[in-house]
């Protein structure tokens, strides 16, 4: 493979971008590069990463199953569908041959799992929704959630009752895919090789890993896999969104964060947060360290990006995966795009267009294009682009890229 091919060395850190003129499309993977691929349904969290050896990975296939929510590329499908639909477009060719490789679920809320709301009925036993409706139509060789086998944090009563009966059908499908040979793993805080590559790791062990930075409300302490509490209270008063995984991905130069819906303040705690106990975004920046890009926590909304946060991640790039007119909401738009908050350029994406009227032009400005979003790091970890794709076409047609970036040595 030929590098030139696909970028030029030494540009700026951050450069012009570009917008498309003419119709174009993302060009194929090829092995070396990383590719990050932020779904976009209106419904519900979706992210596909493609590794440098091939190597694929999926973190949530949610689907909120709220018809207020628009859907893209239109409501034909299900959101579940949308995703497995996207996902083969992409894994076309790849090592693994159409089966993914491992579906991370980083908590159990329905837009990053699946809805009893206009449930598919299955022939396995289960209904289809989210996760178990991508994972009727694309194989899992491994699933990685916070909790399994066990579901006993903060107890089993209290996670059967978070997602209102669709976890129980979340639950049959892993069981039902166990006898397939699929493999089934709750998450392991600190550990660099639950999510190993798989086809080639030797060519890119020292450049590459995917970290475990935080689950269940324990955060990994920088040393092998121990970790430590984020709190000291009552654990039944968390929501779901407390217990969020979190992770750090490194290519060479290149990192990006995501981390579910992880709380990082006790704002709105008068709307239905009983733990006052909120701030886990703290202690998890101080591990995760700065990123190049990341996606924004629990959306954007009221409690999340907290001031020392977004100063120690310090993204280049900041996406929101979005749902409805709330994420983000204002308060944390206006305080994420605040320079004062943390220095540097930074660009801001977003999947859907719901909360432009809600957020208010001047703030709506701010974002790129909305659409599918894609990251592409280039072989080596040290240049990169971003690509926005049609999200209400099929044939994923690009709307914006970026120039291609190069990081610098720190």
């Amino acid at each position: 493979m030929n590098p030139g091919k696909f970028f030029v060395s030494g540009v700026a850190a951050i450069c012009c971008s570009i917008a498309v003129e003419a119709q174009e499309y993302l060009p194929g993977w090829q092995e070396g590069c990383l590719d990050i691929h932020t779904i976009a349904t209106g419904r519900g969290d979706a992210c596909l990463i493609i590794m440098p050896d091939g190597t694929t990975m999926m973190i949530d296939a949610g689907d909120n199953g709220k018809a207020k929510d628009k859907q893209h590329p239109d409501g034909s499908k299900m959101a579940g569908e949308w995703q497995a639909i996207y996902m083969s477009h992409f894994m076309e060719g790849l090592p693994g041959g159409g089966i993914l490789d491992y579906a991370m679920v980083t908590h159990l809320h329905d837009d990053h799992i699946g809805s009893c709301r206009d449930t598919l009925p299955g022939t396995h036993g289960y209904g289809l929704s989210g996760i178990t409706l991508v994972g009727e139509k694309i194989n899992f060789r491994k699933l990685v959630d916070r909790g399994w086998p066990d579901y006993d944090f903060p107890s089993r009563e209290k996670v059967l009752t978070y997602n209102t009966g669709f976890i129980e059908e979340y639950i049959k499908f892993i069981e039902y895919q166990r006898t397939r040979g699929m493999e089934a793993e709750k998450f392991q805080i600190g550990s660099d090789k639950q999510f190993a590559m798989l086809y080639n790791p030797g060519k890119y062990r020292k450049s590459f890993e995917i970290r475990n930075l935080a689950c269940n409300g324990e955060v990994w302490t920088g040393r092998g896999l121990r970790s430590s509490k984020m709190y000291s209270g009552d654990t039944e008063l968390f929501d779901e969104n407390m217990n969020s995984c979190a992770i750090r991905l490194r290519y060479g130069k290149f990192s990006y964060y995501n981390g579910g819906d992880l709380s990082g303040g006790n704002i709105d705690i008068v709307n239905g947060y009983p733990s006052k106990e909120r701030d886990f975004e703290t202690p998890v920046a101080k591990v995760c360290g700065k990123v190049t890009a990341m996606k924004a926590n629990h959306h954007g909304y009221y409690d999340t990006c907290n001031g020392f946060f977004m100063q120690t991640l310090a993204p280049q790039v900041f996406i929101v995966d979005a749902r409805s007119n709330n994420h983000p909401v204002p308060s944390t738009f206006t305080r994420v795009t605040d320079p004062q908050v943390w220095r540097g350029e930074r660009e801001y994406y977003i999947t859907v267009d719901q909360p432009r009227k809600k957020l208010g032009e001047e703030l709506w400005s701010k974002f790129k294009p909305w659409g599918h979003i894609v990251i592409r790091v280039y072989p080596g970890g040290e240049d990169w682009q971003v690509f926005v794709l049609d999200a209400d076409s099929t044939d994923y047609h690009v709307i914006y890229k970026t120039e291609v970036r190069h990081i610098e040595d720190k």
